[in-house]
């Protein structure tokens, strides 16, 4: 997998989150892992044209409301170059007549795996830079009100870009942050995946200084928005630490 200091920098990514089961032993994990990686990673950029590189996550702080809101303990995360790998992708997974690539077979902490999250995100914008990878990574989802009209819609959008994501870089010593759109999904638990994704790139050491200002009871500084702003439902808040490749 290739390694970059602009992650999340292409314009379409493909989300596959999954949870090892709760008994596996640690020699089993570091199986799993290595072949992740190493085989079946980079077997999935090879057999989906398009698809340019991936990154794994391994989740380091849940939402605290658990449930739903709790994110898959594994993260992988496949850019792809633009919208035809994106809906190239789809049409294939839709088509049972498709043909299906050959991939290695898996490890048996692979086979007692779940699957939970399969989703393909449209980047909008991103702002700030990184001299290196990211250390971890604070994912938020959200939706705006159903009834939500175009004007309430471009307001939200105006302020979460504008306001909201330098605010939170600034209050979290991010060095960049990225929001997206749903653009296709494909898993993910009832009631379904949020139509907006924020992520913020972290180094160690902001790492470490947002963990213990989260296990505190401080506010945020954080300015108030729009009607539709304050209206949005937050479906999580996600903190993960990027494996090595």
């Amino acid at each position: 997998m290739s390694d970059t200091s602009q992650a999340f920098a292409y314009p379409f990514m493909y989300w596959v989150g999954m949870t090892t089961a709760p008994d596996t032993d640690a020699e089993a994990l570091a199986e799993f892992n290595e072949f992740y990686s190493h085989t079946h990673a980079p077997e999935v950029i090879a057999n989906n044209p398009g698809f340019v590189r991936a990154s794994r996550y391994e989740l380091l702080q849940p939402d605290a409301r658990g449930g739903s809101h709790a994110g898959p303990r594994y993260l992988a995360v496949y850019e792809m170059d633009g919208e035809a790998a994106a809906r190239g992708y789809a049409e294939r997974n839709d088509d049972p007549s498709a043909p299906k690539p050959a991939y290695t077979p898996r490890p048996g902490a692979w086979q007692l795996a779940q699957t939970t999250w399969r989703m393909i995100w449209r980047r909008i914008t991103s702002a700030g830079t990184a001299a290196q990878p990211p250390h971890s990574i604070f994912m938020v989802g959200m939706n705006v009100p159903a009834d939500t009209d175009a004007v309430g819609l471009a307001e939200f959008n105006a302020f979460y870009t504008d306001t909201h994501v330098p605010e939170v870089m600034a209050y979290g010593g991010y060095a960049r942050g990225s929001r997206f759109e749903l653009y296709r999904e494909f898993l993910h638990p009832a009631p379904g995946s949020p139509r907006f994704c924020a992520i913020y790139e972290a180094d160690e050491a902001a790492t470490e200084a947002n963990r213990q200002r989260r296990s505190g009871t401080g506010s945020s500084p954080l300015s108030s928005g729009p009607p539709t702003w304050e209206q949005h439902d937050t479906l999580w808040r996600l903190v993960y630490r990027r494996l090595p490749t």
